[in-house]
């Protein structure tokens, strides 16, 4: 819907204005958005396979850190010294012992100076009893050997047959306090005999070990955590989260799934990028967080800049397609305008040509077109006057010589019973008569000269009648200011006299001429109470106009058919009679004082 009203009804400026800044701003935004998106991604993924380089780096420093560890172990698992300790009575406080642990003492000093690097302790737990706390520690053994057969970690490292076994959880069993180990190496000793066991070999390995290996590679904001197979913490930079689990991580199964890999993910409140590396020797898993706000610092600034350009760039171009849409649609609009006047008549509008383009010659043409229609509307007009001309003198013709002959005849009865100074004033009332109705050619004369005919042809007529006809004048004042086509009252009084009046057998003839204002128009009433006509017969003989106003043949149709001529459908004469009553008859004029009036009306 709103399409088609776009596409319909809104302006040509709107529609060129809204399609070039869709064009523009559409396509730059789409590729601002989809290259600051690829921009995102593949700085996220470069910063992410570096991080996974880096972790596999890590990786194998933590291989080779095992491999040390594992090298220690061998150094006390495969000595005979140890083993024949494990299965050897001693007094504490012989020299045997003594001699024994001083051995075990140079075994682990030995292993210190050559594996400095490594921050780890050697426990032996014999299961005669015999301990060595390792590195000078207390003895600080809380429970017998005996006693770690249901421990979990004990059966792993008896079912190892003498492998290393990795121990990532808290021993306070061997250990008898919580030495703050980040894991354990531990292997089971055994008769070469009979494959009993003799003792436990375990090697302790403290966090700080494990943290140095990364430590010096991290970058700003950046996180490094080692989770053991279960996805316990067994090091990280926050010590608080180490022993604490990621198994309940949204994101945990796809670390655990694959031995390598990154993603995205929500950690700490802010989005992260988790790159992560399997230890190849324990299974255990690297995991690196770096904030994707850190990585995209620069891209984001980036980003800061296009928006600013892109604004700037929507604004150029809105400012540009503005002025284009306005050099093109002002003038279609005023062209649009100008139409709108020519269509109300106004054929005196033109438009300056500005251009040498479509719509300067648009604009040549439409003057050249209203110049036309002013030619042809000018040969309308005179071809119109000429025919309305002649259309009034055809009329004129047909009510003169009737009127002159009614005239003449009344003048031959008058011979026979008036005096010839009687008959004298009839003549000069007739000269003046045809001087006024025929000589004068204007057709455009003053009321007053109209009822002056009036008054020249009722003299004759009451001249003729005699002591039967009485004639009474209703006239208003203004009415004479005004002017009128002329012979539009005598031929309606003339068929009042003979067709109403004189057919009249007995009684006083009376006839009313009445003029008077009515709003913007003039109105003329001749009453005569003559023999009238009857429903029927007016039917038969006088036809009905639009408004079912009944007009009277002959001279009634002639004066009619001029006054509509002259003055439009509004106007005209109406009759309303009664059969033994008399007769009435309305004229309707406008009240103008010269022709320009009528045409604006």
């Amino acid at each position: 819907m709103v399409w088609n009203w776009f596409i319909r009804k809104s302006s040509v400026q709107n529609k060129f204005l809204i399609a070039s800044l869709v064009l523009i701003i559409i396509p730059l935004g789409l590729f601002g958005t989809i290259s600051l998106q690829i921009s995102k991604d593949s700085i996220t993924s470069q910063v992410s396979q570096s991080n996974l380089k880096m972790l596999g780096q890590i990786a194998d420093k933590t291989d080779r850190m095992l491999d040390d560890i594992i090298a220690v172990s061998n150094q006390f698992f495969l000595s005979t010294e140890v083993n024949h300790a494990f299965t050897q009575t001693f007094d504490p406080s012989s020299y045997e012992y003594a001699m024994q642990r001083a051995s075990f003492d140079q075994m682990l000093s030995n292993s210190i100076y050559s594996f400095n690097r490594i921050s780890f302790q050697v426990l032996l737990r014999g299961l005669n009893g015999f301990e060595f706390p390792g590195n000078g520690m207390e003895e600080t053994l809380s429970q017998p050997v005996s006693s770690y057969s249901g421990k979990e970690w004990y059966r792993a490292a008896v079912y190892g047959e003498g492998k290393i076994i990795w121990v990532t959880e808290p021993m306070p069993e061997l250990t008898g306090v919580d030495r703050g180990a980040a894991f354990y190496g531990v292997r089971i000793s055994k008769r070469f005999e009979s494959g009993s066991p003799t003792g436990i070999v375990a090697v302790s390995v403290n966090e700080g070990s494990l943290n140095d290996l990364y430590s010096s590679a991290l970058d700003k904001a950046q996180e490094i955590e080692i989770v053991d197979a279960s996805g316990r913490i067994i090091s990280s930079g926050h010590k608080d989260q180490i022993r604490q689990s990621l198994a309940d991580r949204p994101y945990y199964y796809k670390i655990r799934d694959y031995d390598s890999g990154y993603f995205r993910a929500e950690e700490g409140g802010k989005e992260q990028l988790i790159s992560f590396q399997t230890i190849g020797k324990t299974n255990w898993k690297l995991i690196s967080y770096t904030p994707t706000a850190t990585v995209l610092s620069s891209i984001n600034q980036l980003q800061k800049i296009v928006i600013l350009v892109f604004a700037g760039v929507v604004l150029l171009a809105y400012a540009a397609s503005y002025f284009m849409a306005r050099r093109l649609a002002v003038p279609i609009k005023r062209l649009y305008n100008h139409f709108g006047r020519v269509e109300l008549g106004d054929l005196s509008v033109r438009l300056p040509v500005n251009s040498e383009d479509e719509i300067g010659h648009l604009t040549r043409k439409f003057n050249r077109m209203i110049e036309r229609i002013q030619e042809l509307l000018a040969n309308i007009r005179l071809e119109q006057e000429r025919k309305r001309h002649a259309e009034l003198q055809a009329l004129q013709s047909q009510i003169n010589p009737h009127f002159l002959y009614n005239t003449l005849a009344s003048i031959r009865f008058m011979l026979v019973k008036h005096k010839p100074e009687t008959i004298d004033s009839v003549i000069v009332a007739l000269v003046k008569l045809l001087k006024q109705s025929i000589s004068k050619q204007d057709e455009l004369i003053p009321i007053g000269e109209e009822l002056e005919m009036v008054r020249n042809y009722l003299y004759i007529q009451q001249i003729r009648q005699g002591d039967r006809m009485e004639i009474r004048y209703e006239l208003e004042e203004e009415l004479y200011e005004y002017k009128t086509i002329k012979l539009i009252l005598q031929p309606l009084i003339e068929n009042a006299i003979f067709h109403g009046l004189e057919r009249k057998g007995s009684g006083m003839r009376q006839l009313v001429v009445r003029g008077y204002m009515e709003r913007n128009d003039i109105c003329f009433e001749i009453e005569d109470n003559g023999v009238g006509m009857d429903r029927n017969i007016m039917d038969a003989s006088v036809p009905a106009d639009q408004d079912g106003k009944l007009v009277h043949r002959g001279g009634y149709r002639n004066v009619h058919e001029r006054l509509q001529l002259n003055f439009g459908e509004n106007y005209g004469i109406t009759v309303q009679s009664q059969a033994g009553v008399g007769t009435t008859v309305l004229i309707r004029i406008p009240a103008i004082h010269k022709w320009e009036e009528v045409r604006t009306r």
